[in-house]
């Protein structure tokens, strides 16, 4: 704890002191004595003296001894005061006479001249003696203000100062503070958070009798003991800023509440959202079911063919592979799905467009002959998936209780027509793309993408060159908006076991750095070709 940084305020006896001092060295002829004692406040009252000053119509100059001076230290000291740097000025004659033509300067143009000299008593007899010749100059002369200790008085009448200037001298002792401007002292000085007993009040006033300085050590020595106490210490936030925390945490609060709070209109949405009217009860065609029925039992007895035709692939020796890729070409064509037939739209209206009713006596009524067979329409053959799957069940058409809802068209069972086979090349790097058994297989397993190019025939190329092509699968995908093949490799449960099994793989397939990747990210770029 160190003493207040706040500018030091005057008692009101020193105010009025330093103002009458003022007016007496601005009007009075007299030469004005200021003594007190060591620590007493001389410096300071005269301090206040000059801030009270007018620049306008007085030239005041201060010197502040702290040291014996000369004349030649005086008259050096006079010219820097008045600010007269004349490099001619080499000795103390040139000095003086430069001094009085500066005062009698002033003087013309109606400006007062006034010299304070502060700790005047560091002043030889000459430089006295100098100062008493420059104050007998006449209208002229400047007006003196000198500070002394109290012993200052009887060496000037020692040396006559008195008398030569015929008594035109005004002695002005300056005395202690009393009590009252003592506390008042005491707590100019403390910090804002300092607070000074009574106890120790008294006992630092009793010490220094109204001495400035022996006040000012008092309370140094107090704050350095760490005797005083501490406002802050026991409540060290101040009540305003408390108020303003509470204030701020509540607003926190209570938009924390009413951000996180459900609204009732939302309840509301979300009861209407789920509710669900009932559905009325279907009816079904039993000749429709029966012809579903055959076509579910075909397809299984192709897909059957296929998956044996698939493991024989599988377990061919590496040197047999132009055989292998041969039965694949044939085995694309033999066992090719059958097309499916779309049926016109307007067959598929006046079949489902009817009420409830209506076909509830299409089922009762005797079946007709059964009409010749539109024309095929064109059929997209689609990669056979490597095992057996459950055929998906009919759509049903299930209309809203209102009005029908036209459903999907029913699928009708057509005979396969024989598609030319162009090349066996062509079938071959068909029977290589397995992006059907890419996406069947799950999303948080991983892969090794070993190759990517946009030649679909080099990619087939590269996977017939390995070891073991059926471990190696190759998709279509489109990047920069052109067709793109990639290979992948392999699966796994997750990108460790991916990453380990990089290291067992033939030398040539590590030199293509492959990399794991998710099969949930290959199932994207498969997407990604439109269908």
């Amino acid at each position: 704890m160190s003493l207040s940084h706040h500018a030091y305020v005057e008692t009101r006896s020193r105010l009025q002191l330093a103002e009458k001092l003022h007016h007496m060295v601005r009007f009075s002829d007299f030469i004005t004595l200021l003594l007190g004692e060591e620590g007493s406040g001389r410096s300071t009252l005269m301090t206040q003296v000059e801030n009270l000053a007018s620049e306008r119509t007085q030239r005041l100059v201060r010197i502040d001894l702290d040291s014996k001076t000369d004349v030649t230290g005086l008259l050096i000291s006079l010219v820097d005061a008045f600010g007269l740097d004349d490099p001619d000025l080499n000795d103390n004659r040139q000095r003086l006479v430069a001094v009085h033509k500066h005062v009698r300067a002033l003087f013309e143009v109606d400006l007062s001249c006034q010299i304070l000299i502060d700790n005047a008593d560091y002043l030889s007899d000459n430089a006295l003696e100098l100062l008493v010749g420059l104050l007998q100059t006449g209208e002229s002369a400047p007006h003196l203000l000198m500070t002394g200790l109290a012993d200052f008085e009887e060496r000037l009448q020692d040396i006559g100062f008195y008398d030569r200037l015929e008594g035109r001298i005004h002695l002005q002792l300056l005395l202690p503070l009393d009590d009252e401007e003592s506390e008042a002292f005491i707590a100019s000085l403390l910090p804002n958070d300092a607070e000074l007993n009574a106890k120790h009040l008294k006992k630092v006033i009793e010490r220094s009798q109204g001495n400035l300085s022996a006040l000012t050590l008092g309370v140094v020595q107090l704050l350095k003991s760490g005797e005083l106490s501490s406002r802050s210490a026991a409540f060290p936030i101040p009540p305003l800023h408390l108020a303003g925390i509470g204030i701020v945490l509540l607003a926190i609060t209570g938009f924390a509440v009413w951000h996180y709070l459900p609204s009732n209109e939302h309840q509301a949405d979300v009861v209407a959202q789920i509710s669900v009217p009932p559905m009325p009860p279907v009816v079904t065609d039993s000749l429709q079911q029966g012809a579903e029925e055959v076509a579910r039992n075909e397809l299984a007895e192709r897909l059957a063919e296929q998956e044996a035709l698939l493991q024989e692939v599988l377990d061919a020796p590496v040197s047999e592979m132009d055989a292998v890729d041969e039965v694949l070409a044939q085995a694309e064509v033999s066992i090719s799905p059958a097309p499916v037939a779309e049926v016109a739209p307007s067959v598929v209206e006046a079949e489902v467009r009817p009420p409830v009713a209506e076909a509830a006596q299409a089922v009762s009524a005797p079946p007709e002959p059964p009409a010749p067979a539109p024309a095929p329409a064109p059929v997209v053959q689609a990669p056979a998936p490597p095992a057996p799957a459950p055929a998906p069940e009919p759509p049903v058409a299930r209309p809203p209780a209102p009005e029908p809802v036209q459903p999907a068209p029913r699928v009708e069972r057509q005979d396969p027509p024989t598609a030319p086979v162009t090349s066996v090349a062509a079938n071959a790097n068909a029977g290589a793309l397995r992006s059907e058994e890419l996406m069947a297989w799950p999303d948080n397993g991983y892969t090794l993408q070993v190759l990517g190019a946009r030649s679909e025939d080099s990619v087939v190329k590269f996977i017939r060159s390995q070891q073991q092509p059926h471990r190696f699968y190759y998709f279509r995908t489109v990047f920069r908006d052109e067709p793109w093949h990639v290979v992948v490799y392999g699966q796994y449960n997750t990108r460790s076991a991916a990453m380990e099994a990089v290291n067992q793989l033939p030398k040539e397939l590590r030199d293509t750095n492959p990399w794991a990747r998710s099969i949930a990210s290959v199932k994207a770029d498969i997407q990604k070709l439109p269908r």
